[in-house]
């Protein structure tokens, strides 16, 4: 019997994948608060590994220290990171996975009390309307090599590649963003000085791992605020970086007024039926169509040519399917259903069809900076449990 189209492999750069599913970055919330990884962290990789993903995307990790977005994220900015970074590839080597680290800064879009957000302009963040600092010209160019630095210390650490974090309102997106950079000078002002950020931060990259070193980035396709990125500013920036050597592009939002519009809940579900009855839910209205991405994937497809990873709201077989068949995107890449299901593709590999056991509830999203990543949808308590746990604790830290 032949294989669905999401089981076949495929190939990122020099790095070849056994099929297409990727699990896409998710914060992990598993590290001390100097950003050294924990065992937790090596047994969430394990497992994933285990289960099949073709590639593993970790959560997004910190260059420099005021980039950390929340509590006890995973830090690549010093070299004591790196044996317990290897511990962490090394077991997922050991259980036949690949995995990509995620290289970021968080620039405006931080929760962290005591840190001074830092954006390429004064203007105050679309999602929490704090007020950063301006970057000089010199913190620019020491945020650069930091990039760098830390894509040296990743491949030191056994990862099979690096991901660039260039999405979601973080610092390369809002640099990306007219509605976030209003320099005048050589980092802003138009569509070619607010893409130099970005484009050097790969150059650094690329220089501390080599040609044929697997080199990928979120890409900010649009914003979803008034005066943001549009489409073709994003495509023009993919097409530069196709010509410099990169090896695929995963699409997203750009600068955003909410988590919601990326990681939008009840995606394919009708009604949300089995959770009517919590009422912190009943707000929540169900997205929708599934792989909400999928234009942007397709734009930059047609443009670059390059692997393209679609992710947001991939939930059943028959879209996967589908969307591989159309040549909009090369891989399929979840977050969520991996966090219900680290087997899934253990399960797919047996024969499994239809939806994915997640129903995008979102609850796992209260994790970030308070609890190690899980899924909470194992029964009405454990959610309600978490509510309140996760309420008491940010009223403790002022939140």
């Amino acid at each position: 019997m032949k294989s669905p189209l999401y089981l076949h492999p495929g190939r990122i750069g020099s790095l070849e994948l056994p099929n297409r599913l990727v699990r896409a970055a998710t914060s992990e919330t598993m590290a001390t608060p100097e950003g050294i990884v924990t065992e937790s962290y090596v047994e969430l990789y394990r497992r994933l590994a285990e289960g099949g993903a073709g590639l593993i995307l970790t959560g997004h990790m910190y260059v420099d220290p005021r980039g950390q977005a929340s509590a006890n994220q995973t830090g690549i900015h010093h070299d004591k990171v790196i044996p317990p970074l290897r511990r962490a590839t090394g077991a997922v080597h050991q259980a036949g996975g690949r995995i990509f680290a995620q290289l970021g800064h968080c620039g405006s879009q931080t929760k962290l009390a005591g840190i001074r957000p830092v954006a390429p302009s004064p203007v105050p963040n679309a999602m929490y309307g704090v007020q950063p600092e301006e970057l000089t010209s010199a913190d620019i160019e020491g945020l650069v090599r930091a990039f760098g630095k830390a894509a040296g210390r990743a491949a030191a650490a056994g990862f099979d590649g690096i991901h660039i974090h260039g999405g979601n309102g973080y610092l390369i997106s809002e640099f990306c963003s007219p509605h976030a950079n209003s320099r005048t000078d050589e980092w802003g002002g138009d569509a070619e000085r607010r893409s130099r950020f970005m484009f050097e931060v790969y150059a650094a990259v690329r220089e501390a791992v080599g040609d044929g070193y697997p080199v990928t980035a979120r890409l900010s396709v649009e914003d979803s605020v008034p005066g943001g990125l549009k489409r073709e500013e994003s495509l023009q920036r993919a097409r530069t970086l196709a010509g410099r050597g990169i090896d695929g592009f995963e699409t997203t939002y750009g600068v955003m007024r909410s988590y919601l519009e990326n990681i939008r809940p009840y995606v394919a579900v009708q009604g949300a039926q089995a959770w009517r009855n919590l009422v912190v839910q009943r707000a929540w209205k169900p997205a929708g169509a599934e792989a909400y991405y999928r234009p942007f994937a397709r734009a930059v497809k047609q443009v670059t040519g390059l692997p393209v990873i679609l992710v947001g709201g991939v939930r059943t077989t028959e879209s996967m399917t589908e969307v591989l068949a159309g040549g909009d995107a090369d891989f399929l890449a979840m977050a969520r259903p991996f966090i219900r299901e680290p087997d899934l593709v253990r399960k797919l590999e047996a024969g499994r069809t239809g939806a994915t056991a997640c129903v995008s509830c979102n609850m796992c999203l209260a994790h970030d900076g308070f609890d190690p990543l899980r899924c909470w949808r194992t029964s009405p308590r454990s959610v309600a449990l978490h509510i309140s746990k996760t309420y008491w604790t940010n009223r403790r830290r002022g939140g």
